[in-house]
């Protein structure tokens, strides 16, 4: 029993462990070609380092891949943000981003606008920063509006009939685990102590002078198999209110510009740069 109630409290505990956004490793789909979304990988002695690091990584991949003698030079990221409530989703729209770089006296220009962040980690006193950012593939790009949400809806739910799956469905992949091991590890239980029960059945039957004996292990296997019966309903039941509410792994949502709302988009001026702004109801 004192195992179960470990197994139970770690399943507590993992509710609590920041998950890895969904769009790690997966970039979102984009919604138009003027632009696509591209997740770079930097590190730095801080996080600030670890930001500049990425416009350059991702200055150096976009347009300086062939590139024998290069300078890049950028600014420092602000963070300008507006947020608009919408429903359960957050809208978060970042300030444009230019990096400038020079090959061989030729300049270049690259648009680009952050989404989304991730720190891994601090490894051997280095930060390793996973940033999304959504890149310009034409002069006066088009960036779609974009929303971050840790909701999945009723589908979670839905899913976690079978235990486990609602979270693994919301990036908890960890805890979805740990509830379909302990769900199975249950059953299993089930399953052992109704046999020693039933055996012990037979035995009274089969050796009457031992039937006290046998009548109360019987006794205490039914005892272990009801306890193992109400521990695993109540982790099928929280199974399934933890699919309902708990918070799911960041994920990155996509709407077409101009479909309503706010558009931002990045404008090439004969003397500068700036960005066009319109609300459409």
């Amino acid at each position: 029993m004192k195992k179960i109630f470990m197994v139970l409290f770690a399943l507590m505990s993992i509710s609590a462990i920041a998950q890895k956004p969904r769009w790690v490793g997966n970039t979102p789909k984009e919604q138009n070609n003027t632009y696509r979304f591209v997740e770079v990988v930097s590190v730095g002695q801080d996080l600030e380092a670890a930001r500049i690091e990425a416009q350059k990584i991702l200055a150096q991949n976009e347009q300086l891949r062939n590139a024998v003698m290069m300078n890049v030079n950028t600014g420092k990221l602000s963070n300008i943000e507006q947020v608009y409530t919408n429903g359960n989703l957050q809208e978060t729209i970042h300030d444009k981003i230019t990096v400038q770089m020079e090959i061989q006296g030729q300049e270049f220009r690259l648009q680009a606008s952050s989404v989304d962040e991730y720190v891994e980690g601090r490894k051997h006193g280095v930060y390793r920063l996973h940033t999304l950012f959504m890149v310009a593939v034409t002069d006066n790009p088009v960036f779609d509006r974009i929303y971050l949400s840790t909701s999945y809806g009723v589908t979670p739910a839905v899913m976690s009939v079978i235990p486990g799956m609602g979270q693994i469905y919301k990036g908890c992949t960890a805890k979805g685990i740990v509830m379909l091991a302990s769900e199975a590890a249950l059953g299993a239980g089930i399953v052992f102590c109704e046999n020693q029960r039933a055996d012990y059945k037979k035995k009274m039957k089969e050796q009457p002078r031992f039937a006290k004996d046998y009548n109360t292990k019987s006794n205490n296997w039914q005892t272990a198999r009801n306890v193992c019966i109400g521990v695993a309903a109540a982790v099928w039941v929280y199974n399934i209110v933890d699919a309902s509410v708990a918070r799911g792994a960041r994920r990155v949502k996509v709407k077409r510009a101009g479909v309503g709302g706010l558009t931002m988009s990045p404008m090439l001026l004969p003397d500068g740069g700036g960005i066009s702004m319109a609300y459409r109801f």
